[in-house]
């Protein structure tokens, strides 16, 4: 598990872009210091869009270079701009999905369990939970702080609005998604568990992620509700749904799609029925479905 390496910067309105095209020395090409080059290419690895590359250098190999995996040459063909809602909801299922890369991002869907919360609870909570875990070196309670500060600021909508630090992650794209809030005058923090809209490609995507069974083989799966729901990684988890909420969701993408993704079942024993498809077949689709030319920002 990594607590780090972000630097302190969330992501930032255009920097996957620029990055994803050069994959090279960030700091010299771009401009920018030397902790937000590290920053962006933190960035790059933990939402799967890159991995470090191996250059022969005379006798010496250098693994500090980047190259874009399937997932990076994807968004790059179909949205090099990063326009498109889906693409942020697919990078960010990828990141609960990295504790290697975004421990905190994990953890937080995955096992944090309060709605309503400051955040030195937050801070506590995760310190606790990597003491039950039984991890033998625990960060340090700086560390600690330090990632949870660039996770809520990079999600949290503050309410009301304000004119924000430009370096407190208020242009972060991830923020559009809709998951937390922000009490400026509280200072506590909202988790939204409510039906949203996500793509029926992209609730593909993250069943795919989550479960072998969906990505694997040339039919159908049955998924029940509630492993949808609660299973580390789930689409309940990632996209903080309850399971009435991933029911109305779901329901919602079945009378709008030809049939890749179905509630099966009785009450009680709901199920998720979705056409199996790999997760990078489940995004192309996604892209496909787009009309030339249109473009739904986040």
């Amino acid at each position: 598990m990594r607590f780090g390496g972000h630097e302190t910067f969330p992501i930032r309105e255009g920097c996957l872009h620029n990055k994803l095209k050069l994959l090279t020395d960030v700091a010299d090409w771009l401009g920018v210091g030397r902790n937000m080059a590290k920053s962006i290419r933190h960035w790059l690895m933990a939402t799967g869009l890159a991995v470090r590359a191996a250059k022969e250098t005379g006798q010496f190999t250098r693994r500090t270079l980047l190259e874009p995996t399937q997932l990076g040459a994807l968004v790059w063909e179909h949205d090099p701009y990063f326009t498109e809602i889906g693409t942020w909801w697919a990078l960010h299922v990828n990141l609960v999905h990295t504790p290697d890369h975004a421990a905190t991002w994990a953890w937080f869907f995955n096992s944090f369990n309060i709605d309503r919360f400051d955040r030195a609870v937050c801070v506590e909570s995760l310190k606790r939970h990597l003491q039950l875990s039984g991890a033998k070196r625990l960060p340090s309670d700086r560390t600690l702080e330090r990632d949870v500060a660039c996770f809520l600021a990079s999600y949290a909508r503050t309410i009301p609005p304000a004119n924000d630090d430009p370096e407190d992650g208020a242009d972060c794209p991830f923020r559009e998604l809709g998951l937390l809030s922000h009490f400026k005058t509280s200072g506590y923090y909202q988790l939204h568990q409510e039906q949203r809209p996500i793509p029926s490609q992209v609730m593909g995507y993250a069943l795919s992620k989550a479960f072998v069974d969906a990505r694997n083989g040339q039919r159908t799966a049955d998924i029940s509700l509630q492993d949808a729901v609660r299973r580390p990684g789930s689409p309940g988890r990632v996209f903080a749904l309850t399971s009435e909420a991933l029911f109305e969701v779901v329901s919602v993408i079945e009378a709008e799609s030809d049939g890749d993704l179905q509630i099966a079942g009785l009450a009680g024993e709901r199920t998720i029925r979705i056409r199996q498809r790999r997760p990078l077949e489940w995004l192309a689709a996604y892209y496909a479905s787009i009309p030339e030319g249109v473009h739904y920002a986040a």
